[in-house]
């Protein structure tokens, strides 16, 4: 039947096939994540966007394609926008807890961004994990994993990265907030003049920038390698090195290949960790990392964090 145009543009509907398809896959990840503990919640479709200008919530980029509209009531209104990140909500929720402490959840609902081509409606399943400092990042990572390998998903590899060593590497060049936001945006974009044009700048710090530049291995041994590299160039890598020699070794415990990398992630603001992408057959099926200061950031108690999210429809496509 051909298109009549009466629906919204990136906006699509799922037949009776594509919801049996979508419940199947939606059954997998609620049943391993409660066996791992976790409890579903949901949020609102409308939230306050000032959730999400709070400082590093949600990057410019995606503020710019937010569906904002004015909440009116007669008199005055407060700016809303529909829900564009599910993590950002599930921190203002665990913030408005009384009891704080470890908290595991799990979610089944859609976000929404405007695009000029491609989906507007993207409908996620993800964890979030507060509460707990010591082996999140392992847990949420091996979590991933059983949720993939029980949705059918093969020929799995791993990117990871970590936010605070990215940090720690820009700040001993020397470079301010501001140039670190946009040197790690242009080292994702693989810009190669990046480390001549900051031995430039920068003269003293060109070696932790080049240090970083070159970050790329695939072995819980490189990561011992990177210690001693830039054990004295780049002070408070430590941290950062010890939590990516954690990351890869629960990835060898289960079994699935990764990379070593500079950077996956792109809000440098919201990331203070460990981040990840989950990819099969040169496609991202999962990503996620950790986010500490994130609930302190909406008014809550301070709480490590971390979590990831799936696009279920995305999901369905690669899942045998």
């Amino acid at each position: 039947m051909p298109d009549r145009g009466l629906r919204s543009p990136g906006m699509r509907d799922l037949g009776p096939e594509e919801m049996a398809r979508f419940r199947a896959l939606e059954r997998v990840f609620l049943d391993v994540t409660a066996e791992g503990g976790y409890r579903e919640i949901r949020t609102p479709s409308i939230e306050p966007l000032h959730l999400y200008s709070a400082s590093g919530t949600l990057s410019p980029q995606a503020l710019e394609r937010v569906y904002s509209f004015l909440d009116w009531n007669g008199w005055s209104g407060e700016r809303v926008v529909l829900r564009p990140d599910t993590t950002v909500a599930v921190a203002r929720w665990y913030g408005d807890q009384p009891a704080g402490g470890v908290e595991r959840l799990s979610y089944v609902q859609p976000s929404f961004r405007f695009a000029p081509e491609g989906e507007r409606e993207v409908w996620q399943c993800g964890v979030e994990l507060f509460g707990k400092a010591n082996g999140s990042d392992a847990e949420v990572l091996t979590l991933a994993q059983r949720f993939l390998a029980a949705a059918g998903v093969e020929d799995l590899t791993v990117e990871v990265a970590h936010a605070g060593l990215a940090r720690a590497a820009f700040a001993a060049a020397g470079l301010s907030t501001a140039q670190q936001l946009s040197a790690y945006d242009r080292m994702l974009e693989g810009d190669t003049s990046l480390t001549a044009e900051l031995a430039e700048t920068h003269p003293d710090g060109a070696a932790a920038v080049r240090l970083l530049a070159d970050v790329d291995g695939a072995s819980a041994g490189y990561v011992a390698n990177l210690r001693a590299a830039m054990g004295s160039v780049i002070p408070g890598a430590e941290s950062a090195l010890a939590d990516l020699e954690g990351a890869a070794q629960a990835l060898d415990g289960v079994g699935v290949p990764y990379r070593i990398l500079a950077g996956t992630a792109r809000n440098f603001e919201y990331y203070t960790g460990i981040t990840f992408r989950f990819r099969s057959g040169g496609t991202t099926v999962l990503s996620g990392g950790r986010y500490d200061r994130l609930a302190e950031t909406l008014g809550g108690a301070p709480a490590p964090a971390c979590g990831w999210a799936a696009d279920i429809l995305g999901l369905i496509e690669v899942a045998s």
